[in-house]
């Protein structure tokens, strides 16, 4: 941003803007989480009572069949029952006219006979009809049983479909997370750019300057080294190059400037003398510590 025609370079007025993107994007997501976990819990409790009633039904099934199974045995016995007094009706009539003086005693057996029949055949209809309701409540109980179970289905599916639609939400979550990460990656390159930016160039201006270099002879490295107070340069191996220049930072710190130099006969290839520069610049001079 331009203040009076010049251009604001401060290097943390435009983060004060950027940290209040990144809070308000994860609350929302976190939001829009918190909702769909309360859909899925409310699903998880109606499934619940679903299964409940699905179980009391199936008890009420199991109890109806079990009356059912007594009522069909107990008209069985009834069936037999009359069957045999039937029989014993028959056989009394046939008695009754064979046998005349056993006549009145026949009758009377007969009417005993015929009254215990029409109890039987009384109680038979009863048994009749509370079989009919139990197979009533049977039916019933088998209805609610289907309704429930396709009831059951439905929030199955629903739940499944929930389910789908909260792995998307997190695999999309995933997604904008990883490029959340990736922008505010890109976001510091360019803040460690910017700085390098506007930082000033590298000087020896108030620097101790430690001259480094470096020649190739009948193909072995040659080094020497060359302090502020030596007038010529002095050969050293590698070894010690590495432990004075240590030396040199541990007391100058970040002034120590160490300048690289390569004879023109060098007999190094630029990607040597590249190599060769940069290594020992990022380990001991004082531009490349910051």
């Amino acid at each position: 941003m331009q203040q009076n025609g010049f251009v604001d370079l401060r290097m943390h007025h435009q983060q004060q803007g950027d940290e209040g993107f990144w809070p308000s994007f994860t609350d929302i997501m976190t939001v829009i989480l918190m909702i769909f976990l309360l859909a899925m819990l409310t699903l998880l409790i109606r499934n619940m009572d679903l299964v409940n009633q699905l179980r009391q039904a199936l008890q009420a099934e199991q109890q109806a069949s079990q009356a059912l199974a007594s009522t069909s045995t107990q008209n069985s016995t009834l069936n037999q029952k009359i069957a045999r007094l039937e029989n014993e009706v028959a056989m009394m009539r046939m008695q009754l006219m064979d046998v005349g003086d056993a006549k009145v005693t026949a009758e009377a057996k007969l009417k005993i006979a015929q009254q215990e029949l029409n109890q039987f055949r009384l109680a038979q209809q009863q048994w009749q009809l509370a079989e009919n309701a139990l197979r009533q409540q049977l039916s019933v109980a088998e209805q609610q049983q289907v309704s429930l179970k396709l009831q059951n289905d439905a929030l199955q599916q629903s739940f499944n479909e929930k389910s789908q639609d909260y792995m998307q939400l997190m695999q999309q979550t995933g997604m904008q997370k990883e490029q959340l990460d990736r922008l505010q990656q890109e976001y510091a390159d360019l803040d460690v750019k910017y700085k390098k930016l506007i930082r000033p160039a590298r000087s020896t201006l108030g620097k101790f300057v430690v001259m480094v270099r470096y020649q190739k002879i009948d193909g072995k490295l040659l080094v020497e080294m060359k302090e502020p107070q030596e007038n010529a340069f002095r050969e050293v191996d590698a070894i010690e190059m590495h432990k004075q220049l240590a030396a040199l930072q541990e007391k100058h710190n970040k002034d120590l400037y160490v300048k690289i130099v390569f004879p023109d006969e060098s007999g190094l290839s630029y990607n040597e003398a590249w190599n060769l520069t940069e290594s020992l610049l990022k380990m001991y001079d004082y531009y490349y510590q910051e």
